[in-house]
């Protein structure tokens, strides 16, 4: 056998172990990333369910309540997904090429943004407006009590004085 034909099948074999790591680089990547995905949904399962234990333990909520509550859990959750196309088409229109150099496109583009957060806004007092509307009277008193020590309204916040001295 020739030296040449010696050389031409090192070279096939090198390049088929190349390959070969390759592929397996690929595979495991993509099971790593199928794995990861998979604990970020479970995690935001859990979440979202600690949120909806919360209420439904904190309010002692009844039965038909529960029913109730996992509905309106449900339409806030399909609602927000519009929000968030309208947040992810909102950033990939600021990430364009050029974009942050024309007045007229940052606008619009901040026109939208606004309009995607009132969306949220809006949905948010609804959802939490449903809540309070299948509650008992002592379900609505402990449900504002918890609402108003995680929020801030703007009406009760006093605006610092100069000082005339």
């Amino acid at each position: 056998m020739s030296s040449n034909y010696l050389k031409s099948v090192r070279r096939l074999k090198l390049w088929v172990i190349i390959l070969a790591i390759f592929n397996i680089t690929i595979v495991s990547t993509i099971g790593v990333n199928m794995y990861l995905a998979k604990q970020r949904e479970a995690q935001s399962k859990r979440s979202i369910e600690g949120v909806n234990t919360f209420f439904v333990k904190y309010l002692s909520l009844s039965g038909n309540q529960v029913e109730v509550f996992d509905s309106i859990v449900n339409d806030y959750s399909l609602s927000l997904k519009e929000v968030g196309m309208r947040l992810r088409s909102v950033k990939e229109r600021f990430n364009t090429a050029g974009a942050d150099n024309d007045t007229v496109v940052l606008n619009k583009i901040y026109e939208d943004f606004i309009m995607a957060q009132s969306l949220n806004r809006d949905l948010t007092m609804k959802f939490y407006e449903n809540i309070r509307g299948i509650c008992t009277p002592e379900q609505v008193r402990k449900f504002n009590e918890v609402i108003s020590k995680t929020s801030i309204t703007l009406g009760t916040q006093s605006t610092p004085q100069p000082d005339n001295n």
